[in-house]
């Protein structure tokens, strides 16, 4: 009599494998820079750098960026642009949690919520197009 083989663990490591490689092209210098480009500015008078909520934005930063990575993989090997609605919701709800979080953890009544909107959003959008072209160029690679 035969037996069932499950894949789970296989595509399981080899999922972390891929995410591994991918972090390997982010450094830290870039991270930095997002923020201190995007989040910042809004911020006003709070001390962002080395704050907890510093490593929350990273945090946010990586999933984007592992997330879109995948996306631009897979777009690179079937070689067409998929425009898919979930990844705009995801994009969006990302950027909606990392305000929500910003606004709660500054604790400043008069921080300007907008400000702080565009550029939680602007940080999301920029790491996922950062991981989309970053997984686009590692598909071609392996091509």
């Amino acid at each position: 009599m035969g037996s069932v083989v499950s894949f789970q663990e296989h595509k399981r490591l080899k999922d972390w494998e891929v995410e591994k490689k991918l972090l390997q092209t982010l450094s830290m210098e870039d991270m930095v820079y997002a923020s201190e480009k995007h989040l910042i500015p809004a911020c006003g008078d709070f001390q962002f750098r080395h704050s907890f909520l510093e490593e929350i934005c990273m945090d946010v930063a990586i999933e984007t960026f592992i997330s879109s990575a995948k996306r631009g993989m897979i777009e690179a090997r079937t070689g067409k642009a998929q425009d898919n609605p979930a990844d705009e919701e995801q994009v969006k709800q990302r950027a909606t949690e990392l305000k929500a979080f910003m606004v709660d953890w500054i604790q400043d009544e008069h921080i300007n919520r907008g400000q702080i909107a565009n550029g939680a959003e602007a940080y999301v959008q920029h790491w996922w197009q950062v991981g989309l072209k970053t997984g686009k160029d590692r598909a071609q690679l392996r091509l």
